[in-house]
């Protein structure tokens, strides 16, 4: 059995991705994955770099799942949907897997030109997947992430993959050895110890490659690390009192990158109260400019 999926990026493409790959898996079923660009002069080379920058990662997917794929990006100058039609035929396809975008302020799907096209003329079933950050559970967004934890301690390590066994995971308990796989791998998240690891250090590099980074820590548990984090660009800061936690803190994390920020409201104003406890009521005061100004752009 043969089934396509068409990929075009996007949290829509990371769904239909999944939803395709469980398919396949089901059904022994081996993948096509397709992207389709009009070609000639209107395409530009740095869109067929991202396109096959986005297929490789789709490959990548599919393969650490164990799933049989060939990749292809198809410039002949028909339509999205004239293409995957044609294709479909060519290669005798027994499911079409289609993602598709959600418009209307009632939440109802509106079809694009593309889809409908597939859903008409195509040679076999057609499924469309939607992607609806407003009513997506947290274990679903975070179902197949890329996760890097860094941290000195095994069983801390142990931990977050049992409470986020829905993500892949890679561990490190040392700096060289996260160094080395941020370099050789792609992340959607890294979750960084501070002490024992130089979780600065790896903050840096997460941010550089604009990966969402949460410090997890407990020895640097205090106001200056704190600010320390949110000047150094983590996306949160929490205590490992919090870990078991976790996958809630990391949907936050991704909820808030997707939506196009780099917010701290949300993880902040539900972790106040324990930083209240833990460093005093007036914590504040050392650093009142500092603060007030967080405070002031971070407010409701």
């Amino acid at each position: 059995m043969n089934i396509i999926v068409g990929y075009s990026g996007g949290e829509i493409g990371r769904l239909n991705l999944s939803l395709a790959r469980d398919y396949a898996l089901l059904k022994d079923a081996f993948v096509y994955i397709f992207t389709s660009m009009v070609g000639g002069e209107s395409e530009k080379s740095a869109d067929i770099l991202k396109s096959n920058k986005g297929l490789e990662f789709a490959g990548e997917f599919m393969e650490r799942s164990g799933v049989q794929y060939e990749t292809v990006l198809s410039v002949k100058g028909f339509s999205p949907g004239e293409d995957i039609v044609r294709f479909a035929e060519e290669k005798k396809i027994s499911h079409i897997f289609l993602g598709v975008k959600k418009k209307s302020k009632t939440e109802k799907i509106i079809l694009g030109s593309t889809v409908q096209y597939v859903i008409i003329k195509s040679p076999c079933p057609v499924t469309c997947v939607n992607f609806n950050l407003e009513n997506i559970t947290d274990d679903d967004l975070l179902k197949d992430r890329r996760i890097l934890i860094v941290d000195d301690e095994v069983d801390v390590l142990e931990t977050v993959e049992e409470l986020l066994d829905m993500c892949v995971l890679d561990t490190s308990t040392n700096f060289e050895e996260a160094k080395s796989k941020l370099k050789k791998n792609s992340y959607d998240m890294a979750i960084l110890d501070i002490m024992g690891v130089q979780g600065y250090e790896i903050l840096r590099l997460t941010r550089e490659k604009s990966i969402p980074t949460i410090m997890l820590t407990a020895n640097a548990l205090t106001p200056e690390h704190l600010k320390k984090s949110i000047q150094e660009g983590a996306d949160a800061y929490i205590p490992k009192e919090e870990m078991i936690n976790i996958e809630a803190h990391a949907a936050s994390v991704i909820r808030t990158r997707i939506k196009g920020k780099q917010g701290y409201r949300a993880w902040f104003k539900t972790l106040k109260s324990f930083f209240d406890r833990s460093f005093g009521k007036d914590w504040k005061k050392d650093d009142k400019v500092f603060w007030d100004s967080f405070d002031e752009n971070h407010r409701e």
